[in-house]
């Protein structure tokens, strides 16, 4: 019973993930050189830059910043 219980809201969370403002219906007949309304290219535009944000504002990690400097030492 549980576990069918749990199914279910972990179907009803991937619907969920699924379902937006901005998103597109896909069919097979879909023309690859029609484009994106510009609302929804400056939402994709916002969102891939908080994104990169995010990423760019980590720290490395010491194993990546001693793998680079591993790197830059000269082979003899």
């Amino acid at each position: 019973m549980v576990d069918e219980k749990d199914e279910s809201l972990k179907a009803r969370a991937a619907g969920r993930a699924t379902e937006g403002a901005m998103d597109i219906t896909h069919s097979d007949n879909a023309n690859p050189k029609v484009k994106a309304p510009p609302a929804q290219d400056r939402w994709f535009d916002t969102q891939l830059s908080r994104m990169y944000a995010d990423l760019a504002s980590d720290p490395l990690p010491k194993d990546m910043l001693a793998l680079i400097q591993q790197l830059k030492k000269p082979t003899s």
